[in-house]
């Protein structure tokens, strides 16, 4: 059996014909990472920084 050495995080994909819902390792502070949807293979940044919520 897998064991989660740090803490994750999920995230779902917002694609209407996906929907799935991954685990994504918790970042640092500040840090963004790109990660891949496992199941259509959708591109995300996370996590949303505040500065970026301000923009949209």
């Amino acid at each position: 059996m897998a064991r989660l050495i740090r803490p994750t995080w999920a995230i779902r994909c917002t694609q209407s014909g996906c929907k799935q819902l991954f685990e994504v390792a918790k970042l640092e502070e500040g840090k963004q990472q790109e990660v891949v949807c496992p199941n259509c293979g959708e591109h995300y940044v996370y996590p949303i920084l505040k500065e970026d919520e301000e923009k949209n």
